[in-house]
Formats: structure tokens, C-alpha cells, sequence
């Protein structure tokens, strides 16, 4: 199975890499009832529990193990990426109605829903015995994942409500969830080497623990609010979210830079495990270069905010994103026990991304439909990287898994140029 963010990181094959959106100010409405900001020690509090939340679901087991988990069951290459194209398709079911859930009835209501949910979606995945078994768990994993990632970075700029703020906390955030993947990478193949269903197994024991963190965070109330559910509500928040999104041409152009990471993040997490034992590495050092890569994202997300504010935004994007496409392209040339070190650069460019990506839209978001608009964003982005895990998985089993691994970093280069050509700048108005 396969991360979010996300938001979100990998990182997890489970789990869509969701970019956070946060709001601007919101205008003065005598109708609406004034919400106070959240006191100094509440913030501290919540940060504590938010950063272990991350941890707790970046320890995701599985991750360093899910497309041999998959290849144990039988399937091929085609059918594991057939298999993740129609998983990404899930969310279109689930986005964009679970982040207008999360806006009508409150954010941590819906994000525990989706951590429950999750718990059972690892034991019904590492029981699973065959294609089928895995198609109906992906469901489990589609539906808690949507629930999570229209939620989680709403929640906590309801906390913060400053820009400079959340782009230092979400890299902080992702920091900690990509120190749980890392921490991942070494059980996880240890387990594997025991029994290949233990990493499944042991992976709902985090979640679990994810959900009593956020059980005990203290949601701040938001003029949007929690409050009482109606299927009216929950239609017209849907429909005023998703005109909000395509209207708002940050917020397109940021789908747009999203889609692209999130697909590279995406198809490379189900590259990666079989890419390194062609290479010549065996699944137990994977114990030790998984960690790695993860501490390398982990350190850009952290230096996300200080890169952009040294460098500026602009090279920022264009620096990050060749750069990101460069590294690819090599490893699918190169092709040896060198490319270590590219897969630490690359871990190291989607840890300075997604923070970068996620500032940038947050500048031009209502909070009223922020959850909403991430599950816009996120869906338009799986529909993107569930069209090219299609064709992927068609092609690996034809030109091989490094021919591939060539392939997507040009496409990267390709995509990427047009795409920070036409990125926006001018000052707009707050939607």
C-alpha cells in the first residue's frame, strides 16, 4: 500500500503527500461570532501533540516493505502499479466530501475518524491473500487517508493563524514525520525478514497511538466552525469549495506544482524497493539506506522556511524542482551502488518542497473552505498520478524498473519548466 501529506510525506505509499493550505485573515462579519486566539500555553500544547501525531504516523512500517509485500502475494509489476493507479482512484470517492466533512463538523472529529480507520486498514492489509484481498483493503486505506489529509494542517494553522509561523512549523512537522519513516525503514525490513505480513501487523500500533495523541489536542474553534451536520451543508461546502479552488489561480498553479511532486513521490516509493535490489542491494540494507533518505528529508523540511527566505521563492521552486528531476534522471542512468547519495538529494528537495508549495497556496485561502480546498487539490493530484501509474505500469514490465526510473526524471525536467514559467506573483486578492 502507499503517504500524504501527506501534506503528505512519502514517503508512505498509503498515505498522499497533502501539502497544508492556511488562510489569510478573515474579513470582519458583524453576523459572525468572534473567535479568540488561542492562549500561549494551549499552543505549546498542541504543537507537542501535532509533532507527535506526525512522528506517530510517518511510523508507518510497511513503507520500506510494500511493494515486496506485493510481490510475495504473486503480482507483478503491472499488476502492483494497475493496483495503485485504481487506489488513487479511491480518493476521488473520498477527498473532496471528507475535507467538507471536516469543515462542517470540525477538523480533529474527522482526523480521528480517519486514524481509526486506518488501524483497521493495516490488519485487513497484512491479512490480505491475494489481488482481491488487497483491492477491497485499499478502500480501508482511500477513505482513512482522505479523512486525514483535509484535516490535519487545517487543524493546527486554527492554532497558529501567522504565515512565518506555520511554514517553520509545518517543516518542523514533516521533520518528525519523516524521522518516523526513518525509524520505519529499520523495523520495518527487520520484521519483513521474519514474517513479510509483520510490518502490516505492527503498523496499526502507531495509529493507534496517533489517535490517542490527537484525542487529548484542544481544537480552537474557527468562524467556519464545528457544528451541527446536514447533507445541504455538507453538498453547498463542497460546491463552494471546489469553485473557490478553480477560481483562485494560486491555488491552480499550486495544484499544478503539487501534482507533479506528489506524482514523483508517489510512482518513486513504488520504484525504489525494487530499483535498490536490481541494483545489487538485499532488503535487509535497506535497514540502513531508508533511514537515511528520511533524515534527508526530514533536514529540508526543517530548512524549508530558511532556504526560501535566503534564497527567495522564486529560485527556491526553480532550484528544487530541476534539481529534483536531475537526480532521477541519473539514478536511471547510472544504475549502480552510486546512487546513494541521489537518493539522499532527492529525499533532501521533497522535504524543501512541500513545506515551499504549501506557504506559497496558503496566502490565498479562505480558513472557511481550507479543508475543503486541500481535498480539491489533493484529488486533482491523484487523478494526475493515478493516470501514470497506468501507463508506468504497463511500461516496467516492457523497458524495466531503471529504464523507468530514467524515464520519470526526464518527465520531471519536461513538466517542470512550462509549469515554473507560468507560476504567479503578482499580489491578488485574498478569496
Amino acid at each position: 500500500m502507499t503517504r500524504p501529506a501527506t501534506k503528505i510525506a512519502e514517503s508512505c505509499r498509503h498515505r498522499p503527500s497533502t501539502l497544508p493550505l492556511a488562510p489569510a485573515e478573515p474579513p470582519p462579519d458583524a453576523s459572525k461570532r468572534h473567535v479568540p486566539p488561542s492562549t500561549e500555553a494551549e499552543q505549546r500544547r498542541n504543537l507537542i501533540l501535532y509533532y507527535a501525531y506526525n512522528f506517530l504516523v510517518g511510523f508507518y512500517i510497511a513503507t520500506g516493505t510494500t511493494v515486496l509485500f506485493e510481490r510475495r502475494l504473486g503480482l507483478s509489476f503491472a499488476q502492483i502499479f494497475t493496483l495503485d493507479a485504481i487506489y488513487m482512484l479511491m480518493f476521488i470517492l473520498f477527498e473532496i466530501p471528507s475535507g467538507a466533512l471536516a469543515d462542517v463538523i470540525g477538523r480533529k472529529k474527522t482526523l480521528l475518524g480517519g486514524l481509526g480507520i486506518l488501524v483497521v486498514a493495516a490488519f485487513a492489509t497484512g491479512s490480505a491473500q491475494n489481488f482481491t484481498h488487497l483491492f477491497l483493503s485499499f478502500f480501508l486505506w482511500a477513505m482513512g487517508f482522505s479523512l486525514v489529509s483535509g484535516s490535519s494542517e487545517a487543524l493546527i494553522y486554527d492554532t497558529l493563524k501567522n504565515e512565518k509561523r506555520f511554514h517553520q512549523v509545518s517543516g518542523r512537522a514533516l521533520s518528525f514525520s519523516v524521522a518516523g519513516l526513518a525509524l520505519a525503514g529499520v523495523v520495518g525490513p527487520l520484521l519483513f525478514s521474519r514474517d513479510f505480513r509483520l510490518p502490516y501487523f505492527a503498523s496499526a500500533l502507531p495509529f493507534a497511538a496517533a489517535f490517542l495523541a490527537m484525542l487529548a489536542y484542544r481544537e480552537i474553534a474557527v468562524e467556519s466552525g464545528a457544528g451541527r451536520f446536514s447533507v445541504r451543508k455538507h453538498i453547498l461546502q463542497i460546491r463552494d469549495g471546489i469553485k473557490t479552488a478553480v477560481a483562485n489561480q494560486f491555488t491552480l498553479w499550486s495544484t499544478g506544482a503539487l501534482a507533479l511532486v506528489f506524482a514523483v513521490s508517489y510512482t518513486f516509493t513504488s520504484l525504489y524497493q525494487p530499483y535498490l535490489v536490481q541494483v545489487g542491494f538485499t532488503v535487509s540494507q535497506f535497514a540502513y539506506i531508508l533511514p537515511l533518505m528520511f533524515i534527508a528529508e526530514a533536514l529540508g523540511a526543517a530548512w524549508s522556511e530558511r532556504i526560501s527566505s535566503r534564497v527567495g521563492e522564486r529560485i527556491a521552486f526553480w532550484t528544487c524542482i530541476m534539481s529534483l528531476g536531475a537526480s532521477i534522471l541519473i539514478m536511471g542512468l547510472l544504475a549502480s551502488k552510486l546512487v546513494v547519495p541521489l537518493l539522499l538529494v532527492y529525499g533532501f528537495l521533497q522535504g524543501v518542497l512541500r513545506p515551499l508549495i504549501s506557504t506559497y497556496a496558503n496566502r490565498h485561502i479562505e480558513a472557511a473552505h481550507r479543508a475543503t480546498i486541500i481535498s480539491v487539490q489533493v484529488m486533482m493530484s491523484t487523478i494526475v498520478a493515478s493516470a501514470l501509474l497506468f501507463v508506468f505500469g504497463f511500461l516496467t514490465d516492457r523497458i524495466g524498473v531503471i529504464a523507468l526510473t530514467g524515464l520519470i526524471g526526464a518527465l520531471v525536467l519536461a513538466a517542470g519548466i512550462p509549469l515554473l514559467l507560468l507560476r504567479p506573483t503578482a499580489a491578488s486578492r485574498i478569496l
